[in-house]
């Protein structure tokens, strides 16, 4: 490998890495993308043609024109009807540039129990009941003929083994990571128990991937963090009487909850379970911790059409560059690649100084209001 980037959500999730990874794609020449993905965690991208993709489990890098294979690391979690679906649907991509779809035989596979488990236990944590967290506990148990992807006749046609998934890895000259819900939502670093069911971390999506640890040192490696300007949770669950019955978990000191109509924007639905969303205040706290535990140097900052006022804006910059670790690359006003901003000079990084940078960011943002 010459290159890897990997893309990895710096907050609760739903920050908008289907967007950078769709922007990407554009701009870099990758010829493979893996994910480790699991049906917990949705994933869109609205490209420059208005085509959109709401994905769950296939790679939104495969919208590179230079694609030529996705791969679907170990530490996948696959929903086989959910993955089917999506490569139907991508179809036309796949046929045109020759994609290989290849599945690592030890990605766990979702089955019916995994679900019903779940719907029929949800627990006190908010959980998007998707049977992720019991198939991950039942791979674990390693049982003979187990729910491991080489088990699964729906997948036969993808699968590989083990030494063939390092062999396509070790032929890949660029390669784009997409890591999956925020670090904030992390098992080992977040506000456990209301977490995820794994890690989420820049570490363990690369060890998820297979991608040997030699290749990272071999190769550029860059981090691209993305984050919104106003975080979000999913939602708590409550019963047909109004009861909470479950919590989706607590915050960071330095923010606080508000409700969408306070921002002047409608109430969003969670990409999953289409649930509202819960929305907070930007934390310096949070974005500082997750960039220096994941090594991110470029930020994808979105959600600034949110931001009622410059000063704000520029504020939440500074609270991202204040440890001189990264710098916002790139900034988002809209869904679509075409709503995003190169504030960074893509294709000459760090050519432009402090003033220059703030200057795009102004541009940008009176571009933006001009329009609206």
């Amino acid at each position: 490998m010459e290159h890897i980037d990997v893309v990895l959500d710096l907050q609760y999730g739903s920050t908008g890495k289907g967007l950078l990874v769709g922007w990407l794609a554009q701009r870099r020449r990758y010829d493979t993308v893996v994910t480790t993905w699991a049906p917990n965690a949705g994933h869109t991208l609205i490209d420059d043609t208005g085509r959109k993709f709401v994905h769950t489990q296939l790679a939104l890098g495969i919208v590179s024109p230079l694609c030529k294979r996705v791969l679907l690391g170990p530490g996948s979690v696959i929903d086989p009807g959910k993955l089917l679906e999506e490569i139907a649907g991508c179809a036309d991509l796949i046929t045109a540039n020759n994609i290989q779809i290849t599945i690592h035989p030890h990605a766990a596979v979702v089955q019916d129990e995994h679900r019903e488990e779940e719907g029929a236990n949800p627990g006190q944590i908010g959980s998007t009941r998707k049977g992720v967290g019991a198939a991950l506990i039942d791979r674990i148990r390693r049982q003979l003929n187990g729910n491991v992807a080489i088990n699964d006749d729906q997948l036969a046609d993808y699968v590989v083994s083990a030494e063939r998934y390092r062999e396509l890895l070790r032929q890949s000259c660029s390669v784009l990571v997409e890591g999956a819900q925020g670090y904030s939502l992390s098992m080992y670093h977040g506000f456990y128990p209301f977490t995820t069911s794994r890690d989420v971390s820049t570490w363990q999506i690369l060890a998820d991937s297979g991608i040997p640890f030699n290749e990272c040192k071999r190769a550029t490696f860059e981090v691209y963090g993305t984050a919104r300007t106003f975080p979000i949770r999913v939602a708590h669950r409550f019963d047909d009487a109004g009861r909470q019955t479950e919590n989706s978990g607590p915050f960071y000191t330095d923010q606080h909850e508000i409700s969408f109509e306070s921002i002047g924007q409608p109430q969003e639905l969670t990409t999953v379970t289409q649930l509202p969303r819960r929305l907070f205040t930007f934390s310096a706290k949070q974005i500082q911790e997750a960039i220096q535990y994941n090594g991110a140097r470029k930020v994808f900052l979105n959600f600034c059409n949110y931001v009622q006022h410059l000063g704000t804006l520029l504020d939440i910059v500074d609270a991202i560059e204040k440890g001189g670790e990264a710098r916002v690359a790139v900034i988002g006003f809209g869904p679509t690649t075409r709503d995003l901003v190169d504030i960074d000079n893509f294709a000459e990084f760090a050519t432009l100084n402090g003033s220059q940078r703030r200057a795009k960011i102004l541009n940008a943002w009176k571009d933006y209001h001009a329009k609206v």
